[in-house]
């Protein structure tokens, strides 16, 4: 059955409204686009917020996870030339007029000002509970010298007796910025250490005025030529004293080895501390308190005499140790005294490495494993070259009753600390 509606014969059919309404745009709002502008800029800052907070939070463990290996540090070598002229002395009188002294001293102070910005102030600040708060801080000064940098730090040699106890280091740049230092290595024997500053920590401005000193030849300086001091010299810090090197002779025997010292004719503090460098601008020797305290001038240690120490230091690397002080016998002296050859020893230093394997006063060094001992140079570079913790087996000649007999050591390298 179907149904039919009849809309009678003067009746339309019904249309339905609905489907002719017309869809209108919807009326423009500023009030609505600002908010929405508004909603999508906080979203842009919660997430940069977000971003930031992650990326400060992950940047020590991606450091540590993904940053490469420091570089190695090489510091050429200097051979000894003690028994070779160094330069040629021969040289022309010629007039010295003030214009040419005006201009000499303006050639050095520029070198001494250049030379000036690898050398640094490392401050030792002890914390201690029990003084009060205006006491605490930095209370020792020492000079150091920029001498490498590994892509990672920089890496500066300064005085070893400055860090003990220390809570912190600071070290303080020719800008008069400062940063946080750490300890990589130390070398008791030598009384020196590394320590290195962290590259990130150093502003852009900063790196515009420092630089990594050149590490001279000692061995090739004469007596009288012009050398330049930097740092805490005369007492007060950031001095600069000009001189001569009055002796380039002069040596201290410290345990496995000997070290050259270069004496000037400057006046020296109590405590002083720096740098050596020769009219070129290169560092050639180390100020050390403990050098020239009975002459009252500052003396230094050759740095041609200490390069082994520092490149094994920078490269994060103990200093081998045996401790033995002692002296050449030559084959003049073997011959006109009617004893062997050798490295004699005249000091076994406490509890060290030699005095555990036996070896005394008096015993004479021949070997080191089948390395021949020809002069303490030679026995200070071939000890320098062994890993700590290792054994050798050293050769000696010790007095027996009637002569002088064979011996052999077992030592293990160690560290002074």
């Amino acid at each position: 059955m179907s149904m039919e509606t009849d809309h009678g014969p003067d009746q339309e059919p019904e249309k339905y409204s609905f489907l002719q309404e017309k869809i209108k745009d919807e009326a423009f709002s500023r009030k609505k686009v600002l908010y929405k502008i508004s909603w999508l800029v906080g979203k842009g800052l919660l997430f940069g917020v977000a971003a930031s907070i992650g990326f400060f939070a992950l940047k020590p463990w991606a450091e540590s996870t993904f940053q490469k290996n420091p570089d190695k540090i090489e510091i050429p070598k200097d051979e000894d030339t003690q028994n070779t002229p160094s330069e040629d002395t021969q040289t022309t009188q010629e007039e010295f007029t003030i214009e040419k002294y005006k201009e000499l001293n303006s050639l050095l102070t520029q070198t001494a000002l250049e030379a000036k910005k690898s050398v640094v102030e490392v401050s030792a600040v002890h914390e201690d509970e029990n003084l009060l708060e205006e006491d605490r801080g930095a209370d020792h000064k020492v000079s150091g010298v920029i001498v490498a940098d590994n892509g990672q730090e920089l890496l500066i040699l300064t005085e070893m007796d400055a860090l003990s106890d220390a809570s912190e280091l600071q070290v303080k740049f020719v800008d008069n910025t400062t940063c946080t230092a750490t300890v990589k290595k130390k070398d008791a024997n030598i009384g020196m250490a590394i320590v290195g500053v962290d590259r990130s920590l150093i502003k852009d401005t900063t790196w515009d005025r420092i630089k990594v000193a050149e590490l001279g030849n000692s061995n090739v300086l004469s007596q009288g030529k012009t050398v330049i001091a930097l740092g805490n010299l005369f007492g007060y810090s950031d001095g600069m004293g000009i001189g001569i090197a009055s002796s380039v002779q002069e040596s201290v025997m410290l345990a496995d080895g000997e070290y050259k010292v270069i004496v000037t004719d400057m006046p020296k503090s109590a405590e002083s501390s720096g740098i050596l460098f020769n009219i070129d601008g290169a560092v050639v020797g180390i100020i050390a308190p403990d050098l020239g305290a009975d002459t009252g001038v500052l003396s230094a240690y050759g740095i041609s005499s200490i390069k082994s120490e520092i490149e094994l230091m920078s490269n994060a690397k103990e200093v081998p140790y045996i401790g033995i002080v002692g002296t050449m016998i030559t084959e003049d002296i073997a011959t006109a005294q009617n004893i062997p050859e050798g490295f004699c020893v005249t000091e076994v230093e406490a509890d060290s490495p030699a005095m555990k394997a036996g070896i005394q006063n008096g015993d004479i060094i021949t070997h080191i494993d089948k390395k021949k001992i020809e002069s303490v140079i030679g026995y200070h570079s071939t000890m320098i070259t062994q890993d700590v913790g290792t054994e050798v087996t050293l050769t000696g000649q010790r007095r027996g009753a009637e002569e002088y007999v064979e011996i052999h050591f077992t030592v293990t390298i160690g560290i002074k600390e």
